[in-house]
């Protein structure tokens, strides 16, 4: 009987992290492209995130895509957001990165690649910038 209150403890512990992932991307993505709906072109695991999201859009060529999130093996010229902190740190040309360190989430931003790109960023979002 514990170990099955225990199973569903952490199913919803792990259900609200993936919900409160989702509101913060359509929170800093509707930010930086300042659009209701934003296209998302991307891989299984970002997927994953963004899947029941009224906001963000799941489309498969790069061409219609607002944004990549994370790894896509594809030349692209659209802003690129990762879900590793190695692959941000590494690449220079992302613009962001959402990671989990010691148990908390993580948010990055790189100042310099907004700009290149002409996004606009809420000061909600500004104490993430390098």
């Amino acid at each position: 009987m514990k170990k099955i209150l225990l199973l569903f403890i952490s199913l919803g512990i792990l259900l609200a992290f993936s919900n409160e992932e989702r509101f913060l991307f359509e929170r800093l993505f509707q930010s930086l492209f300042n659009k209701k709906i934003i296209k998302i072109y991307t891989n299984k695991e970002g997927a994953k995130l963004i899947k029941k999201s009224r906001i963000l859009k799941i489309v498969f060529t790069c061409d219609k895509a607002d944004l990549i999130l994370g790894i896509v093996d594809i030349n692209c010229s659209k802003p690129v957001f990762v879900l590793n902190y190695y692959i941000y740190k590494n690449n220079s040309n992302v613009l962001g990165a959402f990671y989990w360190r010691k148990g908390r989430p993580q948010l990055r931003l790189r100042k310099n690649i907004i700009k290149k790109y002409k996004l606009n960023l809420s000061k909600d979002f500004e104490d993430f910038l390098e």
